[in-house]
């Protein structure tokens, strides 16, 4: 039996179309100290998730999109499919990751730290892991956060 796989949609980049290079802004992610999280911030629209995708696709370091979406409001479907979209980044002989099983959930916080150094770990360095999340908020109908981490 094959096995499962992540939704494309969950998995791929956005597609850039006449995206603007920033040559700036990509020089202060490159400067990130290695083992960093960077977090983009900003308004629905000022292009957060295009300069993340544009980054990726000019600098070429390994990494892995995911966009966590209504059906990961299941703290244990998350960490299933990001462990299933990191396998075909994963270094051979890593150890396999966490799964979230119910007597996990009481200590939520010290799994989710378990997981994603295990995570990381089977990803190796340097790595780009980036998480954007489409959320409904008040001001406008949806915004977009990203996260990165190399």
């Amino acid at each position: 039996m094959a096995a499962p796989s992540v939704s494309l949609a969950k998995t791929t980049r956005p597609s850039l179309f006449a995206a603007i290079l920033r040559e700036r802004l990509f020089r202060r992610l490159d400067e990130a100290p290695g083992g960093s999280v960077v977090w983009l911030s900003g308004p629905p629209g000022c292009g957060k998730a295009i300069l993340a995708a544009s980054y990726l696709e000019h600098r070429k370091p390994p990494s892995l999109w995911y966009q966590i979406g209504e059906g990961d409001g299941d703290v244990a479907s998350f960490f299933y499919y990001l462990g299933l979209a990191s396998a075909e980044h994963a270094r051979r002989k890593s150890p396999a990751l966490p799964q979230l099983t119910p007597e996990y959930h009481a200590g939520l916080p010290a799994f989710t730290r378990r997981h994603f150094q295990a995570l990381l770990q089977r990803l190796g360095s340097p790595f780009a892991l980036v998480s954007t999340a489409t959320t409904k908020s008040p001001r406008s109908r949806h915004s977009t956060r990203s996260c990165a981490s190399r």
